[in-house]
């Protein structure tokens, strides 16, 4: 009997195993992925420091700083129940019109002291923030009623609307007297200081009367300016090249 040396064995392929092979990428390559990736990570940069606007941006740490300080904030606090969320709203609302949120913020302290319900005390049923009438109400899709129930932070969406509509009539806002004026006689805005809004005897003046600064009976560009000056000096002095600072 002849006796074979038995095979060794073979060992059975592991079916739980794979194997992956990475393409080689040339240097030609990587150095295009990068450059591609570091444009990405610069327009990341740039949009955030920057926004879609192309202003600068404040930083997270500096935007709640900003929140906490904006002018009249003590005001705000005393009167609504949630004032965090409305400046931050009013910041926003702001960067949209690329003006102060100082400016806003005095507007509507002047207009109704930050109570969104309260209707003009004269008869000429307007209502909220800016005093907003019927007819305007009208303009924006809303009822003054509908106003007069809403909070100060939904309310601020027309406020919003209206003073983008004027802008878009007359042109971007270069003061805080042209925005106070936007409100109270929007053709006022961009007229010489001499301009008349609302002169004695009429109705119009009568309910408008505490606006004339001199007592002429004549409502002046010159009144509001001086009113403006008067009453709100910080936010008056507060320019378009600060508003980025």
């Amino acid at each position: 009997m002849k006796f074979y040396p038995r095979p060794s064995p073979v060992a059975e392929p592991n079916t739980n195993s794979f194997t992956i092979t990475l393409p080689l990428i040339s240097s030609e390559k990587l150095k295009k992925g990068l450059l591609i990736l570091l444009i990405i990570v610069s327009n990341l940069m740039t949009y955030y420091w920057f926004g879609h606007s192309g202003e600068k941006v404040s930083s997270p740490k500096e935007h709640n700083q900003s929140i906490k300080t904006l002018y009249l904030m003590d005001e705000v606090r005393a009167k609504l129940p949630y004032p965090e969320s409305f400046a931050i709203n009013v910041d926003r609302i702001a960067r949209r019109l690329q003006i102060p949120a100082s400016w806003l913020m005095a507007v509507m302290f002047a207009e109704s002291g930050f109570d969104p319900n309260v209707f003009n005390r004269k008869g000429s049923g307007a209502v909220g923030l800016i005093q907003f009438m019927p007819a305007t109400a009208e303009e924006l899709g809303v009822a003054v009623a509908n106003l007069s129930q809403m909070e100060a932070t939904d309310q601020l969406d027309y406020v919003l609307r209206y003073f983008e509509m004027v802008r878009d009539r007359y042109g971007p806002y270069q003061s805080l007297t042209d925005l106070y004026l936007a409100v109270l006689y929007p053709k006022a805005r961009n007229q010489d200081p001499c301009y008349t809004l609302y002169a004695s005897p009429s109705k119009s003046y009568q309910q408008n009367r505490g606006l004339d600064e001199n007592q002429d009976g004549r409502v002046t560009v010159s009144d509001i300016e001086k009113r403006m000056v008067r009453l709100f000096p910080q936010a008056y002095h507060e320019s378009l090249a600060d508003k980025n600072k």
